[in-house]
């Protein structure tokens, strides 16, 4: 998978998120949330935000459970353009840009749980930098 996020410090919360049977989701996969309490993966820009997938999800395994990191320090992808949202910076709120990439969050997107976490340090276009989830535990 590319562009996963990977660990770097916690403490790491997990909470259980309603899945389909028949998806398959792959460890440190970006998730996003419906209700009720549904999580998939995210594939689109600015999606409300559910977690990141602590294990694997295989498809049609008759399970409809799946542990989601919501807090946690992980190193993250940062889209390929920046747009008129700007660069990101250390302090900057961030959102899921497409499959497990980010990009910096707009004032719309701070009231509609699209908010995946803070940087810890400016992340440039197309590289990697660490970011702290926000914490939405569901």
């Amino acid at each position: 998978m590319a562009n996963e996020p990977s660990q770097v410090e916690g403490p790491y919360e997990t909470h259980d998120y309603t899945v389909a049977d028949g998806a398959t989701i792959e460890k440190y996969t970006m998730c996003k949330v419906a209700d009720p309490r549904t999580a998939s993966a995210a594939t689109g820009a600015a999606e409300a935000f559910a977690g990141i997938a602590a294990t694997e999800k295989v498809a049609s395994n008759s399970k409809t459970e799946l542990g989601l990191w919501t807090t946690g320090t992980f190193v993250m992808t940062s889209c390929a353009t920046i747009g008129g949202e700007g660069v990101i910076t250390a302090g900057s709120l961030v959102v899921m840009s497409g499959a497990n990439q980010i990009r910096k969050a707009i004032a719309a997107e701070l009231l509609t749980g699209a908010v995946v976490g803070r940087a810890k340090e400016a992340i440039a276009a197309a590289t990697t930098g660490e970011v702290t989830l926000s914490g939405f535990g569901g």
